[in-house]
């Protein structure tokens, strides 16, 4: 299925509404609510390539930052999880990906739910039986569930290379960071440090930080598209593709 988006929006005023609702069929209201969402915004998906490449051009013509990304051809993202940040390319096992063939770094956060169930045994007062048995029965043992659900957040970068091909996955929580100099006590410091690291030794990546603004996000699948949109969008601009 091809996904059209919107990565920056230009007009967003009434007119921009009905046009776009005559686009992607629809009512205005949900056009409006489309347009409101933070960027990449998933307008329409179809099968057909050349319908998906005409919406596209329309959408760019009226100052719309618009990409059409095959979702089905979309490579899943190489995780990184031992590293090192080489003189000349950031390096996992035995490949290397070239500080100057990195086209973008995207940031972005990831809701982790964790669900848990807890058994809780109690005393439940039964007064019918108390006053059959005399007092001799005042209650009986009950056992309930009760469900927590927790939240928390991780951060993920994607670096994209300039010549094409998986990105590769940053992700605070999986990678390890025990090639870094004087390594920090904290998992998120260690991450923000390898950000800033690539940004300073791959000075031509243009880094966007988007996603972040995408909150309880708990589809990785879901973001490594969002990302790809976005790397798409910047490579268009470039000249890449």
């Amino acid at each position: 299925m091809i996904a059209v988006a919107i990565c920056a929006v230009g007009a967003s005023g009434d007119e921009e509404v009905r046009a776009l609702t005559a686009d992607i069929g629809g009512v205005a209201y949900e056009t409006r609510l489309k347009l409101a969402q933070p960027p990449p915004i998933v307008v329409a998906r179809m099968g057909d390539a050349a319908a998906a490449t005409a919406l596209v051009h329309k959408l760019r013509a009226r100052g719309h930052d618009a990409v059409a990304l095959d979702e089905d051809a979309s490579p899943e993202p190489a995780r990184v999880r031992d590293f090192r940040l080489g003189d000349t390319a950031l390096e996992r096992d035995d490949t290397g990906l070239p500080y100057g063939d990195i086209l973008a770094l995207v940031r972005a956060a990831l809701t982790l739910r964790a669900e848990t169930v807890e058994k809780i045994t109690e005393r439940k007062l039964r007064p019918g039986m108390a006053i059959a048995t005399g007092g001799l029965v005042m209650s009986k043992k009950v056992t309930r569930e009760e469900k927590h659900v927790s939240h928390d957040r991780e951060e993920l970068l994607y670096v994209f290379p300039a010549s094409g091909g998986a990105p590769w996955l940053v992700s605070e929580h999986a990678t390890v960071y025990a090639s870094l100099a004087d390594v920090a006590r904290t998992q998120h410091e260690n991450f923000g440090r390898v950000v800033a690291e690539l940004r300073e030794r791959a000075p031509s990546a243009k880094y966007d930080e988007r996603l972040l603004a995408h909150r309880h996000v708990d589809d990785r699948r879901a973001l490594d598209l969002r990302a790809g949109m976005i790397a798409l969008s910047i490579a268009s601009k470039l000249g890449y593709r």
